[in-house]
């Protein structure tokens, strides 16, 4: 570079030579500073430029994933359960590699100077954090749920899994984040009381259902009655309530505050065997002995009620017109109560009556003028009015059976008649039990039932000739009254309406409910038409 030195000057070295000077100066270091540092001007631009791209970037990516991570949420939702539980276990391993491969604790902490690359990583590890508590509390449900108890019992596992989401947002706060959350704590004395005050019921059913978790008094599929209001079946307890299914066939949800303040029973503990009683009342002039002799003896036709403990009939009350008798006993389970007692009076009632304990006058083995046919009364007319199979048939012709009938006496274990026989009698209960029992080749002899006063069995042999199904041994001291095919044969002469009137009476007799065991010694053919029979049988002599 050529600079001007100053003024010019004449020349000092010859006379008369004058010239102009110039001084060649090298570049001083500064300079040749400034010459480089504009050559790095755009490489400089790209490293910055780059370093804010990376920056927002790494400053944008936990928002990423954290949205991702939401709206797979939101997606999987219509999804089933388990693909849901299949989402959150992809995501925590995935989670679970990143932290390996940027060698990052799942608590990175504090420490060191924040940069983008820790902003992001304590993301992903604050997402691993929740994404672990749900694989847990997956994991913990389906080891719940495969009792039924526990799936039912929806108490601990809300209450456990609150506990799990609680400790890990605690975690991601205070260790993950590094949030100064101590103040927030120290502050929220105030709201805990307002909420307190605003929820006080709903946590004294939250605690109470904590102190049923603790103590167990029931469990779900016992049953329970709580004081006079609510009895039924427990079908599920959750934090606030309990759901308890009555016989109704109705669900009762009970708030545990109120089922913590209520007498509790539970039937289902130690056993879910349940006693019971009944009562009802005979004329006080009834002997009190063969009243409850009776009345033990209806308990043997009611299939439900256990022989153990043995069921009893005492006596409660005297009076001058009637007097009070009890009759306890035992059922399986509290859901055949109801049944029961209604079999048991219906029962009772029928052996009494037939028995002259109820109605003495009515059964009394005399005779008496009956005003309407001028023939003497007996005493087993009742009983042929109240049977089926002669629905059809006037006074006239009851009465006229009546006088035919012939009476029997069984001691207990005396068969009346076997399976296979061929009597063509019918025979009628006046009093005590009958035992039926049945012979198959692969079970051997079974007992079928019993039958008791008033009820009857046989017409089918009676019309037809058919052999019994059964065998029929008293199981108590019984009288009958038998009448044989002989008596009916007349009727029929005279007739020959009768012989589809026994018929449609006889298969109706088959279909009322409460003559099961009796159904149990007739052939299986009974249910079809009998008329052709009847008539082959009596037109045939025998």
């Amino acid at each position: 570079m050529c600079l001007p030195l100053g003024d010019l000057h004449p020349s000092v070295g010859g006379a008369g030579s004058t010239g102009l000077q110039c001084r060649l100066l090298p570049l001083s270091g500064g300079d040749r500073q400034n010459g480089q540092h504009y050559d790095d001007v755009p490489a400089r631009r790209a490293s910055a430029t780059i370093r804010r791209y990376s920056t927002v970037t790494s400053s944008l990516l936990p928002v990423l994933i954290l949205g991702f991570v939401l709206v797979s949420y939101i997606a999987l939702r219509p999804f089933p359960l388990r693909v849901r539980h299949l989402f959150d276990f992809m995501c925590f391993v995935g989670a679970t590699f990143i932290l390996f491969r940027h060698q990052t604790p799942p608590l990175p902490g504090n420490g060191g100077v924040a940069n983008a690359t820790s902003i992001w990583l304590h993301a992903v590890a604050g997402i691993w954090w929740l994404l672990g508590a749900r694989v847990l509390v997956a994991v913990m449900s389906f080891t719940l749920n495969r009792n039924r108890r526990w799936r039912e019992a929806r108490l601990f596992p809300d209450l456990t899994a609150a506990a799990i989401y609680t400790a890990a947002v605690s975690v991601v706060l205070i260790s993950v984040l590094a949030l100064p959350i101590g103040g927030l704590l120290a502050t929220s004395g105030v709201l805990a009381i307002v909420l307190g005050l605003a929820l006080q019921n709903t946590l004294a059913d939250v605690f109470s259902g904590i102190a049923f978790g603790i103590e167990a008094p029931f469990n779900v599929g016992d049953r329970i009655s709580l004081g006079d209001k609510v009895e039924g079946t427990v079908v599920q307890m959750n934090w606030r309530s309990i759901r308890i299914l009555t016989d109704g066939d109705d669900v009762a949800i009970v708030p545990n505050s109120v089922v913590a303040k209520s007498d509790i029973v539970n039937r289902s503990y130690p056993t879910r065997v349940r006693s019971a009683f009944v009562e009802l009342s005979c004329p006080a002039n009834s002997n009190p002995e063969r009243v409850i002799d009776t009345l033990q003896q209806a308990t043997l036709l009611c299939p439900t009620i256990l022989p153990v403990p043995l069921p009893g009939a005492v006596l409660t009350r005297l009076g001058t017109t009637e007097s009070r008798y009890r009759v306890s006993f035992s059922v399986s389970d509290t859901e055949h109560l109801s049944t029961t007692k209604d079999q048991l009076l219906r029962h009772a009632s029928r052996q009494l009556y037939y028995s002259g304990l109820y109605f003495p006058r009515a059964a009394q083995d005399i005779r008496t003028a009956d005003e309407g046919t001028a023939r003497p009364f007996h005493a087993a007319l009742p009983l042929l009015q109240d049977i089926t199979l002669f629905e059809a048939l006037d006074a006239e012709q009851v009465a006229e059976l009546a006088a035919h009938l012939k009476p029997r006496s069984l001691e207990p274990g005396e068969a009346l008649f076997a399976q296979g026989g061929t009597e063509a009698t019918l025979f009628i209960v006046v009093s005590g039990i009958l035992q039926m029992s049945q012979h198959t080749e692969p079970s051997g002899q079974q007992t079928v039932g019993f039958i008791g006063a008033g009820e009857y069995i046989g017409e089918v042999s009676l019309l037809t000739g058919a052999s019994y199904a059964a065998t029929a041994t008293a199981r108590t001291h019984c009288k009958l009254y038998g009448l044989d095919c002989h008596v009916i044969k007349p009727l029929l002469a005279a007739n020959s309406g009768l012989y589809a009137e026994f018929d449609q009476a006889a298969r109706r007799g088959l279909a009322i409910l409460n003559r099961v065991v009796a159904v149990r010694a007739a052939d299986d053919s009974a249910s079809q038409s009998l008329v052709h029979r009847i008539r082959t049988f009596f037109d045939n002599p025998h």
